[in-house]
């Protein structure tokens, strides 16, 4: 993980874009901690 490339496109951006309006860009999340997050976030239907 200490050896990832981090692009430029990747970081969070915000354009203006005129009165008081942004254009906010942030990085897609890794296929990798989406996976884990739906398998260790299971609530949804449960049961006390």
């Amino acid at each position: 993980m200490a050896n990832e490339v981090v692009n430029d496109s990747d970081l969070y951006k915000a354009d203006y874009i005129g009165s008081g309006t942004f254009l906010i860009k942030k990085p897609k999340r890794s296929a990798k901690k989406r996976r884990q997050s739906k398998l260790k976030g299971l609530k949804r239907g449960m049961r006390k």
